[in-house]
């Protein structure tokens, strides 16, 4: 594949417990020069992502303050991540701020927001896809070719040790996974972890009048946080996208703007004359990149732009994938990989990699501070006189979406410039998220086909997750005998889902055609959610090992003190109770998947199950570790009970975590109790 020199760049702390031996099946240790752990992926998550694991380490590699700990960008300028701070109003000695305080300090790792196309395709060709074939300088550095590394700091990066994907496991990636990656890293695992609401985001500010006075969207629906929002039917914004409507001041908005049925002209800075005449054209952005959060709404497109919910139109969104509708043919056989290497928008592309044949995409793109258009000429994206243009302004990234929709205003029209801008976005970068850019506003979307609409809030994201993991209880413990359909392995016909099959894991949550996540039926449930999922291994080394399955235990909730003893908030990541806490994942808008998965997940890959801890999942060989230290503290890991890794990577007691007082390479937290399952 094209080398990808680095899109978005985003450093994350993760735990790195002590280096051991290596496993005979194992993937390359944190290497020496940067003593991290190394990622990409999804850029939806990336923010919560850093500041998450920000909180389970300090940054620090022996002792040293590690420079990677920074929020990269294209241009190779950076800027700190904020760490979160969870807040247990009830019990205040459980609060946790990362900025002072770490879960388990002196340990570093690094991600690299790629969107989620490219991180699927680093973990399942298990290469160095970071490479340069020229000479390259990042940040402060200049790095010969070869040895590429995107923050720019002493050492190459090689293969990843996880990533993450709005999109699920496919078959094609798996076949490809099989043939490069297992031999070396063993069995493929992926499972959801994040729950992840994609907005319909737009400026509240749609243009400036030549005295350079903003006007406001006069919005009435409920929005988040005590704000007003637009309210949108699934007939108004299947018109929107589809290229429909185009224009703000449209009937069809204003009959649902407020039970007052009212114009969404600002009353103070413009003119109802003006409005009615010129109004703002709607103008479309979305992704460049293969991307996840695209796949997630063109999945929704798909499935809810029908006459059923009242649309009436010709929907161009004929399946889900990452890349929106496209036709080269139509578009001038426009080729955006000139911009981003392995974007799908080319002459050349295979129809399954995209949304649609109808093409929907304009020729120009957004660079983070400008619109360019490809030939050189004047932008296609712009609308005609008082009517938008129905193709989208495209862009490399989520943080460059959320840039593309506050710009200025810049478009020219009766004497005032506008912005129109409306475009599709993870919910961490609309209000009320820390991420937020200002202004940036989400609409509220009719729930299922009835009156009622819903914010993408992680609380209404989780309604409309109704499905258990694969063969499992209500409580996420294993059951055997699934009856529902799933993609299987290899071959096309329909097999019953089973933990073992990794594409299940995924697929379940689209198994019923009535109540998915596509079009969710639940009771105020948001229409637009989707999952973010982890990519791993089976085989670590140990110091890996120990890394990944910590850190997701934390993330998850099963880990419940630091490594001074002290017990965590309960939901200190993912909690949604405004009396326990606000946890800091729902504070960027983004949530952790419900109890019976976390537990599922736990059981599955995290630990060994045993005849005390679901017994009926013990035979199932899927763990990463047999053990997960449920609780950190100053007793000594006696000798003979440490994790393991899974049997078929290496054979039980070859590397073993030692006991406290010895002298590993890197420094040991101290152990406590180990607990099997959860």
């Amino acid at each position: 594949m094209n080398r990808y020199k680095v899109s978005l760049l985003a450093t994350a702390v993760m735990s790195v417990v002590a280096s051991q031996a290596s496993a005979q099946v194992a993937l390359n240790a944190p290497m020496t020069t940067d003593g991290a752990l190394h990622g990409a992926g999804a850029s939806s998550i990336q923010n919560i992502l850093v500041r998450n694991l920000n909180c389970i380490g300090t940054g620090t590699t022996g002792g040293v303050a590690n420079p990677d700990k920074k929020l990269g960008k294209s241009n190779n300028t950076f800027s700190t991540i904020a760490p979160g701070n969870f807040v247990n109003p009830t019990t205040p000695s459980l609060s946790f701020n990362c900025a002072t305080q770490h879960i388990q300090p002196n340990v570093s790792g690094d991600y690299v927001s790629t969107g989620s196309g490219f991180g699927r395709t680093m973990w399942s060709q298990f290469n160095d896809d970071f490479d340069g074939a020229t000479a390259a300088t990042t940040g402060a550095q200049t790095i010969a070719a070869g040895v590429f590394n995107p923050f720019g700091t002493t050492g190459r990066w090689t293969n990843l040790q996880f990533a993450f994907s709005d999109a699920g496991l496919g078959q094609g990636d798996l076949t490809v996974y099989n043939a490069n990656a297992a031999a070396q890293a063993g069995a493929a695992i992926t499972f959801p972890m994040f729950v992840l609401p994609v907005a319909i985001a737009f400026p509240t500010t749609y243009g400036t009048t030549a005295n350079g006075a903003a006007m406001v969207f006069n919005t009435k629906g409920r929005g988040l946080n005590g704000t007003t929002t637009l309210n949108l039917t699934k007939a108004v914004y299947c018109g929107i996208f589809n290229g429909d409507i185009l224009n703000w001041n449209n009937p069809a908005i204003k009959a649902l703007n407020g039970t007052t049925k009212t114009s969404l002209q600002d009353l103070v800075s413009d003119t109802a004359t003006r409005w009615a005449a010129d109004g703002a054209p709607i103008r479309l952005v979305g992704r460049l990149d293969k991307s996840g959060t695209t796949d997630v709404f063109t999945r929704h497109l798909a499935a809810a732009c029908t006459t059923a919910n009242g649309y009436t139109g010709t929907n161009k969104y004929t399946n889900h994938a990452e890349s929106l509708p496209y036709n080269a043919a139509s578009n001038g056989n426009a080729d955006f990989t000139v911009v981003r290497s392995d974007s799908n928008y080319k002459p050349s592309v295979s129809p399954s990699k995209l949304a649609g044949t109808t093409n929907l995409i304009s020729g120009d793109y957004w660079n983070g501070s400008a619109i360019v258009n490809l030939g050189g000429s004047t932008p296609t994206s712009l609308p005609a006189g008082n009517v938008g243009s129905g193709l989208y302004l495209i862009a490399d990234g989520g943080g460059k979406v959320a840039s593309a929709l506050v710009s200025a205003p810049d478009y020219v029209l009766g004497g005032v410039k506008l912005n129109g801008k409306v475009g599709y976005i993870s919910a961490d970068f609309v209000q009320p998220s820390v991420d937020a850019p200002g202004g940036l506003q989400a609409a509220a979307l009719q729930v299922a086909n009835t009156a009622s609409y819903a914010l993408p809030t992680v609380s209404a994201a989780l309604k409309g997750i109704t499905q258990l993991p694969p063969e499992s209880t209500a409580t996420g413990t294993y059951q055997a005998g699934d009856a529902r359909l799933v993609n299987p392995v290899t071959g096309s016909t329909k097999v019953a889902a089973t933990r073992a099959n990794p594409l299940a894991w995924t697929d379940v949550l689209y198994a019923d055609a009535a109540n998915n996540l596509a079009d969710p039926q639940a009771a105020l449930s948001y229409p637009i959610s989707g999952t973010t999922q982890f990519f791993g291994y089976t085989c670590y080394k140990t110091d890996n090992r120990l890394a990944i399955v910590n850190s997701l235990g934390l993330q998850l909730g099963k880990i419940k003190k630091d490594s001074a003893n002290v017990a965590l908030g309960t939901g200190i990541f993912g909690g949604t109770s405004p009396t326990a806490g606000i946890g800091i994942d729902v504070q960027s808008n983004i949530g952790i998947m419900p109890v019976a998965w976390q537990t599922a997940i736990t059981n599955t890959f995290l630990s060994k199950p045993s005849a005390v801890v679901d017994a009926g999942a013990a035979g199932l060989n899927l763990y990463i570790q047999d053990l997960l230290i449920a609780k950190l503290g100053t007793v000594s890991v006696p000798e003979g009970v440490s994790p393991y890794p899974n049997a078929t990577c290496q054979a039980p007691g070859t590397a073993r975590v030692p006991a406290k007082g010895t002298s590993p390479a890197v420094p040991f937290i101290p152990g406590a109790v180990i607990i099997p399952g959860a």
